[in-house]
């Protein structure tokens, strides 16, 4: 079978990815943390010596890397530790790749959309770079092999599988069963995909391996309110109150942009795969929580 080495597979994204990969019976699924003890292996990657021992004696066939600092205001006050999870990673997957290798490995890299700020679907060339989060996330992007990796530049969202790491609609579904208050952003603009989709286009690059960067998304991306307005009604849940507000009403935050909507038609175009429109991922987001039996650890 092939090898497929997952870096963050306990985290959001990654621990619905590993599930996900590990019902193929091609690939052997190696998850890999920092530190979490739900993880195959536990390792620091970002320490070169280290990655590189490890990764010349699992020979991985494919390296899917989800390692990142998403927290705005971390990577802003810790300029150190944002390069070392952010970047650092990266560079020393490049480095196996390239130069230490026995074979061939191929290099999936979840990156982001945090690089878009112009009105309208933003394609890959449209680069903005407003804080350290998209700095380091750029310069991981520019670390990697351009023949052996392919970069996602992609926003999800949908029910986590644990409790430590809940996307926007566990947070606000979470908001709403304990009546707190709701606050919604109605200048943020978006359009990510739903996590099981998200997996679905990964393991379509594994197969495929068609290197290059590109947007992954939905499409007709909206507000961070109407997303979640959308959601609420897909639930059937038509009496939830919130208060509308501009991102700029936040003046302590790090500048970060408020139009991140995609241009997906180069990774359609690539690999020949039609993206969702974003309303019927918010509706299988729905059907998830009304429908899902998924225990959070």
């Amino acid at each position: 079978m092939e090898k497929v080495l997952l870096i963050g597979s306990t985290g959001l994204l990654g621990s619905a990815l590993s599930a996900y990969l590990k019902s193929f019976y091609q690939y052997d699924v190696y998850g890999l943390s920092r530190q979490s003890a739900n993880a195959d292996i536990q390792l620091d990657i970002s320490n070169t010596a280290d990655a590189l021992v490890f990764l010349a004696e699992l020979e991985p066939d494919y390296i899917v890397n989800l390692a990142a600092i998403t927290d705005v205001e971390a990577c802003q006050r810790n300029l150190n530790l944002a390069y070392r999870v952010n970047c650092k990673i990266a560079e020393n997957l490049s480095l196996y790749a390239v130069r230490f290798s026995k074979k061939p490995v191929f290099i999936i890299h979840i990156s982001t959309d945090h690089f878009y700020d112009e009105e309208g679907d933003s394609k890959e060339s449209n680069i903005v770079m407003l804080n350290n989060y998209a700095i380091t996330k750029y310069c991981a992007e520019k670390s990697l092999p351009i023949k052996q990796s392919v970069i996602l530049r992609t926003n999800f969202l949908g029910r986590s599988h644990v409790s430590s790491t809940p996307s926007l609609t566990d947070s606000m579904y979470a908001r709403y069963l304990s009546g707190s208050d709701i606050k919604l952003f109605n200048d943020v603009f978006i359009s990510p995909l739903s996590i099981k989709r998200l997996c679905n286009v990964i393991l379509v690059c594994l197969q495929k391996k068609i290197p290059g960067t590109y947007n992954v998304g939905s499409k007709e991306g909206t507000s961070k309110e109407a997303i979640v307005i959308n959601f609420f009604r897909w639930l059937g849940i038509k009496d939830f109150k919130y208060e509308s507000i501009s991102i700029d009403s936040l003046p302590q935050l790090t500048v970060r942009p408020k139009d991140m909507r995609m241009d997906v038609n180069a990774f359609e175009k690539a690999y020949n795969y039609i993206l969702p429109n974003l309303n019927d991922e918010i509706r299988e987001i729905a059907d998830e929580y009304k429908t899902s039996d998924i225990k959070c650890d």
